[in-house]
């Protein structure tokens, strides 16, 4: 047990390294762009793609994007944890026909992305595989350039059990898919499809924290006051746009109960011989009423956007 907490601090701290050159969009973006290749074949058509989908332009040019984790990082936390995967928790893939509004697809495109991580990362190959076609269709149905789409793919699938390529891969397409959707004023999309990752994964970790009672998957809802003052104050940024907005009422009110959160100094990192002190984490104490009141609200909300 010792030495599981002690790898995820150190894991911690690389996070924190990593937030200071990543923004928002890289992650989220990137995995909705590693689909975008599939097999080759034009993506099959469904009542989602059929749809008319309508590209809001931003007339905004000093858009503000915020660090924060990829849903890969805070699952890798999860699995050291000692934490199983759970398809229960996962937004079922045969839901994407309902997903008809440019709104829903961005935001569950973000939702698939993140389910795609923990798959992948469980190494669950053929739930990985249906996630991946969902992404490629709502990638094609928002319209996200995806000409470079097929190259990354078949990388991805050379290193599929090569986390760290997987990483640079990854990080490599993002930047790809970060630049066009802001070449083409489409900032408000990439918050969406953020905001819809970060609600999926705060629905996973949040149902895994309140059945296990782990205090490393309980300190991770916790750890998430600050990802959400992130976000919330990106989507502050577009709400002109009526769902964006009735979208952060609805984390208003998650974040009221982190407000009440007690701050927690760690003590520096010194074990023995094999870790260096490398200074103080800060964390947040979330009691078991807190837990339960935030995994109320994100259900709430991770249905209304799920539908």
């Amino acid at each position: 047990m010792l030495r599981v907490k002690s790898q995820i601090l150190i894991l911690n701290i690389l996070i924190q390294m990593k937030r200071i050159i990543k923004n928002i969009a890289v992650f989220i973006a990137s995995v909705s762009l590693i689909s975008c290749g599939g097999s080759g074949n034009t993506a099959t058509e469904t009542s989602a793609d059929l749809a008319e989908v309508k590209t809001t332009m931003d007339s905004s040019s000093s858009v503000i994007f915020y660090n924060i984790p990829s849903p890969l990082e805070t699952f890798t936390i999860l699995k050291m944890s000692g934490s199983s995967f759970d398809k229960k928790v996962l937004n079922p893939t045969d839901k994407i026909s309902k997903y008809v509004s440019s709104f829903s697809k961005a935001a569950n495109l973000g939702a698939y992305s993140t389910d795609l991580s923990l798959c992948f990362l469980y190494k669950q190959n053929q739930d990985f595989n249906g996630y991946l076609k969902n992404i490629n269709d709502l990638t094609n149905a928002l319209g996200v350039d995806g000409s470079y789409g097929q190259q990354v793919n078949k990388r991805l699938q050379t290193n599929s059990n090569n986390l760290d390529s997987l990483m640079a891969i990854v990080s490599e397409a993002g930047i790809n898919a970060d630049q066009y959707l802001k070449e083409n004023q489409r900032n408000s999309t990439v918050a969406t499809i953020a905001a819809g990752g970060w609600v999926e994964a705060m629905y996973i970790i949040t149902n895994i924290a309140e059945k296990s009672q782990k205090k490393d998957v309980i300190g991770l809802v916790g750890d998430q006051k600050i990802v959400l003052k992130n976000l919330t104050n990106m989507l502050e940024q577009f709400v002109s746009d009526p769902e964006i907005k009735s979208l952060l009422v609805d984390m208003k009110d998650i974040a009221s109960v982190y407000d009440n959160l007690q701050e927690k100094k760690g003590t520096p990192i010194t074990s023995d011989k094999d870790i260096i002190s490398v200074g103080n984490n800060t964390s947040y104490e979330l009691s078991k009423e807190q837990l339960n009141s935030i995994l109320e609200k994100i259900t709430l909300l991770r249905n209304k956007i799920s539908l």
